[in-house]
């Protein structure tokens, strides 16, 4: 069963919000921004439910990956506009 589409949509590290949803291998991990660690400029970012992963530090302006939850009415009517442009609907 198919709980939600995701789109995946880049961001830089500084506009990430406080919890999101990122793709590690085949499944969607909740990372968590953890603002009392933050250290020498660098953000700092956790992995709440994986417990064999440790914080990652990033720059403010290196790119992420985050994934945004739509709507099925959204993600059919990108697959129809993606299908018009390549000129098979």
């Amino acid at each position: 069963m198919i709980d939600g589409i995701f789109r995946i949509e880049e961001v830089r590290a500084d506009e990430c919000p406080d919890e999101f949803l990122t793709r590690v291998g085949n499944a969607n991990v909740t990372v968590w921004r953890n603002r009392l660690a933050d250290y020498d400029g660098k953000l700092c970012f956790s992995f709440p439910y994986i417990s064999w992963c440790g914080d990652v530090y990033v720059n403010a302006d290196e790119p992420m990956a985050i994934l945004v939850e739509e709507t099925w009415e959204e993600a059919a009517l990108e697959i129809e506009f993606d299908l018009m442009k390549k000129g098979l609907v």
